[in-house]
């Protein structure tokens, strides 16, 4: 600042002693007017030499502020190139299809949890033997309606029979009295017509109706069972005796 001032007097000198003398006079008019002039040009410019100083300081305090604001500007500069540079980082090291991935790995889990519930059912409960490819129990001492032998199946953790294959039909009927009746886990009882499994409430895999079955003969036949290799619809109230499989329909 002290240097702009002087700068500011050398010009003003240069420049008064270059004025023609007629122009000198009408400013300075003394007698000794090289002399007296130029101590009255210093005197004229007192007022601005006193502006000067008094705002000096806040001139160099506005420099400083701005120097300082121009360092925090390039600390945020270099902290958002760096967060750039971090997120480009990021996105090359995990893949795009990040949100797929994780679904696929969501739904591998679900059908290993499947799996690994069938392979618990498969813990054999006494009294059920393999026919097939499947373990099966087959009630042959007492006689039940469809509701309780389901419930029975149940308590040991089983459910009532259906038959996904002809080769497992004939499995089966190698292994049952072909003189009696033995209650599946396969009903229409809540839709006429629409047989169901009950444990999953999905159509059956196989059906193998005796001729002229179902029939719903009064109008109360709502529940099938098994004679000889054959299917028939019946009464979900009358007593038969019945098969239960080891495995649940409910997880297929």
């Amino acid at each position: 600042m002290q240097r702009l001032s002087i700068s500011l007097l050398l010009a003003l000198f240069a420049w008064n002693a270059h004025m023609p003398s007629a122009a000198t006079q009408s400013v300075c008019l003394l007698q000794d007017a090289p002399k007296q002039c130029g101590e009255f040009c210093l005197t004229a410019l007192s007022p601005m030499l006193d502006h000067i100083a008094r705002h000096e300081a806040e001139w160099a305090s506005s420099v400083l502020q701005a120097n300082a604001t121009g360092a925090r500007l390039a600390r945020i500069e270099a902290l958002q190139a760096a967060m750039n540079i971090r997120q480009k980082v990021l996105q090359e090291v995990f893949p795009k299809d990040i949100g797929a991935r994780l679904d696929r790995l969501e739904s591998q889990q679900a059908a290993l949890l499947r799996i690994l519930s069938k392979f618990d059912r498969k813990i054999v409960p006494p009294k059920f033997e393999l026919i097939g490819s499947r373990f099966f129990y087959i009630e042959d001492e007492t006689r039940m309606n469809w509701t309780s032998a389901g419930s029975y199946c149940r308590q040991m953790g089983t459910q009532l029979a259906t038959i996904r294959s002809a080769e497992e039909l004939a499995a089966l009927r190698a292994k049952l009295n072909k003189e009696r009746h033995y209650w599946l886990d396969i009903t229409d009882l809540e839709k006429e017509g629409d047989f169901r499994v009950s444990a999953s409430g999905k159509r059956p895999n196989f059906l193998k109706w005796r001729v002229g079955q179902p029939n719903n003969f009064s109008g109360n036949q709502h529940c099938v069972d098994l004679l000889d290799g054959l299917m028939y619809d019946d009464k979900c109230d009358s007593l038969s005796y019945f098969i239960c499989q080891s495995d649940d329909d409910s997880l297929d």
